[in-house]
């Protein structure tokens, strides 16, 4: 019963350890062993004997331990002990046969360590003593007998220093769980009275095997560098110290063609362009060699001549020949042939909105300027009033009157001078 009681204060105390320490980082330690010795410093504590008193007296211990380290901060440490206790008298009191001297005993202190800090452990368990020899100082010749009983048990706590160093210290507080006294000689009177153990050990352990299995120190890897601030690593970043997007591996949006629009954005993004048209050139819609914005019809291929129109100058002189007039009038001279050719001219008006003509009225050297300016503004006039009738806006037509200053043909002849006696159409685009 009393061997059970010892053991459930024991497991208390080490539950108890256990939880206040268990968040403790420690080192791993391998088993290890040694040599111990120390003094005692211990008395009789009598029960049941009022008159009787001990007072407490030094004696020794020697032995070895060994250490089973269970985890990083608790280990159990059994150890063998030669111990010497001396007991001595308080008071006179040999008339009542009390035991005056010293037991030897082999000891064996069980103990777990339980480490709570890098330089300190608490010890708490068990204790078993077996009795060795006794020595009594008194004169009566029973006590040399045996009077002790060969085996008891007490707990023990105290605490260590240096742990796990080469050289420990410790102290721990013996308190005896068994009666000693034995009635094995029947002469000896023990008066009811009850002898159990207690006190104080201290000394020094010498550890001589056994290592400190320290964990490898784990060096935090340093923080990733992300120079740009753009969220990808450096380490994965192709553009460091530029923020980009990481689809393009941590790079700015590309621009292929230099031509200052991204890729995402430019829907020609190998041929440089304007942002006008979306990252495009200047478009020529009717592949005639001359972009829209500077052809006037886009989407009719024309000449650099006429800024990207058709070149209509064939079809306008052939229309011009037929524009004869009478001499000295603005009478055409064969108004017939006339609308044969004029014809052509109108349906070029109607395809091209943006077409305009220059009518310029002619006339020969035969009268004055006074004569012929007015002349070839009749003449120029007619004509407009031609396209107009057949409904060409007026705003498309411009006339010009100029007399004799500008001849097709040699004046010295009568068939040069009927030559010069015309209008002369000049095409025009419109922006």
């Amino acid at each position: 019963m009393k061997n059970l009681k010892l053991m459930s204060l024991t497991v208390a105390i080490i539950m108890l350890a256990t939880t206040a320490f268990s968040q403790t980082a420690k080192p791993k330690y391998s088993i290890s062993g040694g040599l111990v010795g120390g003094l005692n410093y211990t008395k009789f504590r009598m029960k049941d004997a009022p008159p009787v008193d001990y007072k407490s007296d030094f004696g020794f211990a020697a032995g070895a331990w060994l250490n089973f380290p269970i985890n990083s901060f608790l280990s159990f440490e059994p150890q063998a002990q030669f111990t010497w206790l001396k007991y001595s008298l308080n008071t006179n009191t040999s008339n009542l046969k009390q035991f005056d001297g010293t037991l030897q005993y082999q000891s064996y202190p069980l103990l777990f360590k339980i480490q709570t800090g890098k330089n300190f452990a608490l010890l708490v368990g068990p204790q078993i003593d077996f009795t060795n020899k006794i020595a009594s100082q008194t004169t009566t010749p029973q006590f040399y007998k045996r009077m002790f009983i060969d085996q008891s048990t007490a707990i023990t706590a105290g605490f260590e220093l240096f742990p796990h160093s080469t050289l420990q210290i410790y102290a721990r507080y013996i308190y005896g769980m068994s009666d000693m006294k034995y009635g094995l000689n029947p002469n000896v009177n023990t008066n009811g009275y009850k002898y159990y153990n207690n006190g104080i050990q201290a000394g020094v352990k010498l550890k001589l095997f056994g290592k400190v299995k320290t964990p490898p120190v784990v060096v935090p890897p340093p923080a990733p560098i992300d120079t740009d601030g753009d969220g990808i690593i450096d380490s994965l970043d192709k553009c460091p110290t530029v923020p980009g997007l990481a689809k393009y591996q941590g790079c700015p949006i590309p621009d292929t063609d230099k031509d200052g629009i991204n890729d995402e954005q430019d829907k020609c993004p190998t041929v440089p362009g304007l942002a006008r048209y979306n990252g495009c050139p200047i478009p020529d819609t009717d592949g005639d060699g001359i972009n829209d914005e500077q052809d006037k019809c886009p989407t009719v291929p024309g000449v650099a001549a006429y800024q990207g129109c058709p070149d209509l100058t064939p079809v306008l002189n052939e229309a011009a020949k037929s524009f004869y007039f009478v001499i000295n009038t603005a009478k055409l001279l064969d108004a017939k042939i006339a609308k044969a050719k004029f014809d052509p001219v109108l349906e070029l008006l109607n395809k091209y909105p943006k077409l305009q003509l220059g009518i310029e009225g002619n006339t020969d050297i035969t009268g004055t300027d006074k004569i012929n300016e007015p002349l070839s503004q009749r003449r120029a006039d007619a004509v407009k009033k031609a396209f107009t009738d057949k409904g060409i806006s007026a705003d498309r037509l411009t006339t010009t009157a100029n007399g004799s200053r500008k001849p097709q043909a040699d004046n010295k002849t009568k068939e040069g001078r009927k030559l010069n006696r015309n209008v002369t159409l000049v095409p025009s685009f419109k922006d």
